[in-house]
């Protein structure tokens, strides 16, 4: 037996001969063996490897020595990279991509074609991490190209980037101006920003609804954000962004429901990926909680992401106990396991929100489906039977607008959590940059619903309160400086808008009742905002709204025993606004109200809440059961004596 070959036998050379003469295995191995060795034909040797293997099929193998041929030549490293992560993206090695891949479109940035396919892998596992990789490689992208300015203009909204965005935005409008998906983009990301000009194009445009590009610019616009300017039922109802990725699995749900089983325990099955620290949960907790099981079976099914499953650890043990997982199954998978589990009324927590899977809700066969307590509107496109709503917020006069049954429940739709919630501590104006002596308006709704409307109320407040304060959540630098621009427009000191920052849920709670009086947002009211307000006993002042989304906040006043905080227009909520701020006596009053509804108003009894729900379910059963198909039901409240 003979040792190693040496010499000419395991030269390149003697490589290169043998992959000509098609001997690819001896090729193989002889450009190994002097890759091996530290040459200066070695980073030759691992390209020629690679193209072997290429030849031999085997991509994940001559991607690594297409990576290793750039490491041993630094100066052909963007060549050699770009192979490499080109060969691992065939093979599908997406960890392999995210180890090289930024690396790779760096060194080639010249190509913006790869650059863009590089961007689209690496951003796959869409964590922090991965943003902060792929922003790197914006400035790369082709500006010609829609597709990567959506991507572009995307990455940086998710990463709240809003300076950068609105300068890429108003670059595109200059190079790629009729392009749908990106004036889309801009419409969705002004709200962020409080752009209020960009706003009131969009609500232009919406006036001519049958115009064809404003046909297509509605059905690129993502539900939940028609919400955030439009208080038109009729408007709200037409195509989504979200139809599209529904089409297949709305056509293909079940032709027949499943019969229910006559059990006496119904079986609830609700179905959301907000099982954690959410607004959901801080609602919804309690009700979930107080369900009677002795005559319902609970089941939870959650697609929770994993990075918020550590907080299902403080859950109340019961519930716990009901987690049914089902992010890493397929949406058909997860109907079948549910469908399996002879759910009976299977409930939506979603609706049109991120992070949705409705198609799940499309392809299950339970007997009864609906959707509460996630979106505010129609949830269309949904093989859905009901809607879980209340006499205010879904009046007879939007049952048009809606594929959905109601079933409205007495009090208010909204579920509210006492037991779980914080109680308010005391806490000290100067430490959150009040005056003791001002009167202080307040808005704590994310800066996304301060539409023109909105603003042009508070400003008439504020004129018409010489000396108060308005105090507004906002975090975001750039969209400080654009509401402080558009008090400055309206006639207003800047500086009487004190901005209020992100805190954790506690600390949140106990500024609240700093304020003497809050002011909503229109259209799209404070929800859980409105009633963290209320509970903390901050009362609020709305006005009365044309869908659902703008019915919310006199929803939640009229349970909690204030109705007379509800104007009737514009006018009267200005001239509510002065009239409470000139009355301390009154205001107190208010407080007084409010601290002592905590344990008395209906809005806050998470038990009553939770047998008119059963109720409704119960209803619900019963059609189906005797085979009737879903209409309209109202709830019977329970006798309060």
């Amino acid at each position: 037996m003979t040792g190693p070959m040496t010499g000419p036998a395991t030269s390149l050379e003697a490589a290169i001969a043998a992959y000509k003469a098609g001997d690819l295995q001896a090729a193989l191995a002889t450009a190994q063996a002097v890759a091996a060795r530290l040459t200066p034909q070695r980073a030759m040797a691992h390209a020629l490897a690679g193209n072997i293997l290429v030849k031999l099929g085997d991509k994940k193998a001559a991607a690594k020595a297409f990576e290793q041929a750039a490491n041993a030549n630094p100066s052909e490293a963007a060549t050699f990279l770009k192979l490499a992560a080109a060969l691992f993206s065939q093979a599908g090695e997406m960890d392999e991509i995210s180890r090289i891949g930024l690396q790779a479109a760096l060194l080639n940035h010249g190509d913006k074609a790869f650059v863009f396919t590089m961007a689209q892998a690496l951003i796959a596992p869409w964590d922090k991490a991965a943003r902060a990789a792929v922003v790197q490689l914006i400035p790369y992208l082709d500006r010609s190209s829609a597709p990567a300015m959506v991507f572009a203009a995307g990455l940086l909204r998710a990463n709240w980037q809003l300076e950068p965005l609105k300068a890429l935005l108003d670059e595109c409008r200059q190079t790629l101006p009729d392009d749908v998906g990106l004036e889309g983009l801009r419409f969705h990301a002004a709200h962020d920003m409080v752009d209020l000009e960009t706003i009131s194009r969009h609500q232009a445009l919406a006036q001519n609804p049958d115009d064809p590009y404003t046909v297509a610019l509605l059905a690129h616009e993502p539900a939940l954000v028609r919400l955030l300017w439009c208080e038109d039922e009729a408007l709200q109802a037409k195509p989504v962004r979200e139809h599209l990725a529904l089409v297949e699995s709305y056509a293909a749900r079940p032709p027949r429901r499943r019969m229910s089983a006559q059990d006496e325990r119904l079986h609830i099955g609700y179905l959301s990926s907000d099982f954690h620290a959410h607004a959901t949960m801080t609602l919804f907790l309690d009700s979930l909680v107080a369900h009677d099981r002795d005559r319902f079976r609970i089941s939870l099914f959650c697609h929770t992401a994993e990075a918020h499953l550590a907080d299902q650890q403080a859950m109340p043990p019961v519930l716990r106990g009901e987690l049914v997982g089902l992010r890493n199954l397929s949406d058909a998978e997860a109907a079948a396991e549910i469908d399996t589990r002879g759910v009976d009324i299977l409930v939506d927590l979603k609706g049109h929100t991120p992070g949705a899977r409705l198609g799940i809700v499309n392809l299950s066969s339970a007997p009864v489906k609906a959707t509460y307590l996630g979106f505010p509107g129609p949830v269309s496109g949904v093989d859905l039977d009901y809607v879980l709503s209340d006499r205010i917020v879904t009046p007879d006069s939007a049952a048009d607008f809606y594929t959905e049954k109601f079933c409205r429940l007495p009090d208010s739709y909204q579920a509210n959590s006492a037991a779980s919630r914080p109680q308010p501590k005391p806490a000290r104006r100067s430490d959150h940059g009040l005056h003791d002596d001002a009167f202080v308006f307040a808005s704590f709704n994310g800066v996304q619903k301060i539409t023109p409307q909105t603003l042009a109320l508070w400003l008439r407040v504020l004129h018409a309160v010489p000396g108060s304060l308005i105090w507004v959540l906002c975090p975001e630098l750039f969209a400080r400086d654009n509401l402080r621009a558009a008090l400055a427009k309206g006639g207003i000191d800047p500086a009487r808008m004190v901005f209020a920052g992100r805190t954790d849920y506690g600390e949140h709670v106990h500024r609240l009742p700093l304020a003497d009086l809050a002011l909503d947002t229109f259209p799209y009211n404070g929800h859980t905002t409105t009633s963290d307000m209320l509970w903390t006993g901050l009362p609020v002042l709305t006005k009365r709204g044309t869908c659902f989304a703008a019915r919310v906040s006199q929803s939640l006043l009229t349970a909690v025993g204030l109705p007379e905080l509800v104007a009737e227009d514009e006018a009267d909520f200005v001239r509510l606004a002065a009239k409470l701020a000139g009355e301390p006596a009154r205001m107190a009053a208010l407080k007084r109200h409010l601290v002592a509804a905590r344990g008395t108003a209906p809005l806050f009894d998470s038990t009553r809440f939770t047998r008119h729900l059963e109720r409704a379910y119960q209803a619900m059963a019963a059609r189906a059961r005797a085979g009737l198909a879903p209409d309209h039901i109202d709830v019977e409240a329970i006798d309060a004596g």
